[in-house]
């Protein structure tokens, strides 16, 4: 498949659908979700092995928006809008028994790229290999990434996700349904103890019509911030009434630490001990590995580990992660 200029110009954005569904019959779209027309990937060294490239001094992945900018001579301007893609983050994807594998919203990177949008799509790659690309009102289905999808029947059940900061609802969690026969999305109202404005976290469901939700995180309101902390309580949601039911009453306390002036500096090569505490008293747990450092702080354990999460490159030309 060949995109030329116009169409590309026609299709380049991301835009909400116009019913429930909408099949979005766009070229450009497909072309980016196939990835024809791509570089290979030079397995010969890390980078390529990950699927980027050092162009003009920058570090580039070989698919997403990058691609498209590359095929059409495209600068980055974040005025014209973020280009369509297929390469995301907290995206779901549920393998259906008959080959079908369904795709559901996820992000492209974070605010500071001017192709970050969140997707409140439905992607469905066939095992024929068709593409099918499914778009909603966002009243039917908010923009959606870091949820839960779990195949409960005919059906996926996307629960939580962080969305756009001002659209969270502090304390809610939002439930969807998507049928799999029409791929048409309905809200499914909830009530009881539920887990608030969860992301990140597992699900499973049982024999007994129970989603089971663990770890993950909560958005909550800190008073006119908001605030992530961990989520340390197991949720059940009945499927039949609808109703949520705290599993657990674990209330951990959550800490984070800080130096009291000035920042963390490391080194190129860091040793985990050059992070233990100064002041206090601690006492330290033998580790089997040289990136972990473990001690007790009134019998408190820490952990640490040191490691690269993340690059962050920053030039005249733009931004970009490693894991872009």
């Amino acid at each position: 498949m060949e995109i030329s200029r116009e169409i590309f110009d026609q299709q380049r954005l991301p835009r909400f659908g116009n019913a429930n569904p909408e099949r979005m019959r766009l070229a450009f779209w497909e072309w980016m979700i196939r990835g024809e027309g791509a570089p290979p990937r030079n397995t010969k060294s890390r980078l390529g092995e990950l699927g980027f490239r050092i162009q003009d001094g920058m570090l580039k992945p070989s698919c997403g928006p990058f691609r498209a900018r590359d095929a059409f001579n495209i600068p980055v301007n974040r005025e014209d809008g973020p280009i369509w893609t297929f390469d995301r983050m907290g995206a779901t994807n549920s393998h259906l028994p008959d080959g079908r594998v369904i795709y559901i919203g996820g992000e492209h990177e974070d605010l500071y790229d001017p192709d970050f949008y969140i997707y409140n799509d439905v992607v469905t790659l066939a095992p024929d290999g068709r593409v099918e690309i499914y778009g909603y009102p966002k009243e039917a289905f908010p923009p959606a990434d870091f949820h839960s999808a779990t195949i409960v029947g005919d059906r996926i059940l996307v629960v939580g996700g962080l969305g756009y900061e001002n659209e969270r609802r502090f304390g809610h969690t939002p439930v969807y349904a998507l049928d799999l026969s029409n791929y048409r999305i309905s809200e499914i109202p909830t009530s009881g103890e539920m887990p608030g404005w969860i992301s990140k976290h597992e699900a499973s469901y049982d024999s007994k019509g129970i989603v089971t939700i663990r770890g993950g995180q909560l958005v909550q309101e800190h008073g006119t911030q908001q605030q992530i902390r961990r989520n340390f309580e197991d949720y059940a949601l009945h499927i039949n009434s609808h109703t949520w039911k705290r599993l657990t009453n674990r209330n951990w306390r959550e800490f984070s630490i800080r130096q009291e002036k000035g920042a963390f500096v490391l080194e190129h090569d860091p040793k985990p001990e050059t992070l233990l505490p100064r002041g206090i008293e601690y006492t330290s747990v033998p580790q089997g590995t040289d990136e972990d450092s473990r001690f007790l702080v009134a019998e408190v354990p820490v952990s640490l580990t040191v490691g690269v999460t993340h690059i962050l490159n920053l030039s005249s030309r733009g931004v970009c992660r490693g894991h872009c």
